[in-house]
């Protein structure tokens, strides 16, 4: 029983790390395609906010898109009453899909002409009705670019699921940000639920050869991410090993703790291949008992986890929702599975080569 229990205490702390491994990892990329790069986006190098909508209505028009929209980035520094200043982007917008589902109005009006939308995460220095001095460079006619200022009222405060996000960005809408820079490029976001990389394919072959994709406009992030799942890999091997090993000196200690009746079985006539079937049938039930009872409390901690939720969002400022992996717990449940039958199997076959009256006489056979 100690070492079923020991092996469901193992399988249960492998699937809890790695769902909650999975899902911040999961979260971080949900966000970036939600409020970073979305889905995919195109360039469009024009500064004309008529023309940018034509080109969303024939992008919506495509199949596979659930919605296509303007933006813009203006990178600012802003600076408060108080004088603290606080660098920054201003993200011109059209609010849909996804991006407005998850972005919620903690006061005021989101989106208002002339006016600014500040994070709750700036809220100790930046409330409503303040009156921001926003420093910004726009193209100059004696120089390539000017640093100019406008003060601004911060007409709402917002906030996300995405903290990254919502500490450097301020939100305003397209004509505002092309008042404040008429020369600014535009961009076209775009949401979709299917392959990004087949729909970025039929956007190429409509005209719009500058889509990307949110996995290439953040390669760099996206490489780091894909290093930590290889280490998340690497972690888990050597979990395994860990309880590949337990599961090696549980057997061993086992079948030293039987060595007395397995030459008694052998000394009323039993054969080796007899005996060794029932050695092989213990352990298949100690381990199944084990990985069962592992199964069983992850399965149980994953659906008791929703009522501890919120202290899991006052620890990482997060909400995550954890799941287990159904091809992941088949290989774990396998290996572990085959490796106890192995060792098993190796344990008694060193014991069967001993003489019976030696196995009588020692308590432990080299």
């Amino acid at each position: 029983m100690r070492i079923a229990l020991g092996l469901g205490l193992c399988l249960f702390a492998l699937l809890i790390v790695l769902s909650f491994m999975q899902a911040l990892q999961r979260n971080q990329f949900e966000d970036i395609r939600t409020f970073e790069s979305f889905d995919l986006q195109i360039p469009l190098y024009i500064s004309n906010y008529q023309k940018a909508g034509e080109m969303v209505q024939l992008i919506e028009s495509i199949h596979g898109v659930d919605a296509a929209f303007v933006y813009a980035d203006l990178p600012i520094i802003a600076q408060n009453k108080d004088g603290t200043s606080l660098p920054g982007r201003l993200r011109a917008i059209e609010g849909k899909g996804r991006f407005l589902d998850q972005l919620n109005s903690y006061r005021g009006n989101l989106f208002e002409s002339d006016k600014i939308s500040s994070s709750f995460s700036n809220s100790y220095t930046i409330r409503v009705s303040d009156m921001l001095n926003i420093t910004y460079l726009r193209k100059g006619r004696q120089a390539t670019v000017v640093p100019s200022q406008k003060s601004m009222e911060v007409g709402s405060i917002f906030y996300t699921s995405s903290y990254d996000f919502d500490r450097n960005t301020f939100l305003t809408d397209i004509p505002t940000i092309l008042s404040l820079n008429p020369d600014l490029p535009l961009f076209i976001g775009i949401y979709s639920q299917g392959n990004v990389d087949e729909l970025k394919k039929v956007l190429v072959s409509h005209g719009f050869t500058e889509t990307q994709t949110w996995k290439e406009v953040n390669a760099s992030l996206y490489g780091a991410m894909e290093l930590e799942q290889k280490m998340m890999t690497i972690m888990l091997f050597l979990m395994v090993v860990v309880v590949l090993v337990h599961i090696r000196n549980s057997s061993r200690r086992l079948l030293l703790a039987k060595q007395r009746e397995i030459a008694m079985l052998r000394s009323m006539g039993m054969t080796k291949t007899n005996v060794s079937l029932i050695f092989l049938m213990q352990a298949f039930i100690v381990s199944f008992v084990g990985l069962f009872a592992g199964m069983l409390l992850s399965y149980a901690a994953i659906a008791f986890y929703p009522f501890l939720s919120k202290i899991a969002y006052q620890a990482m400022g997060i909400h995550l929702i954890l799941e287990i992996q159904i091809e992941q717990l088949l290989i774990l449940v396998g290996s572990i599975l085959v490796f106890s039958l192995f060792a098993a199997y190796l344990g008694t076959h060193r014991i069967l080569k001993a003489d019976i009256m030696e196995m009588f006489a020692h308590d432990e056979i080299n």
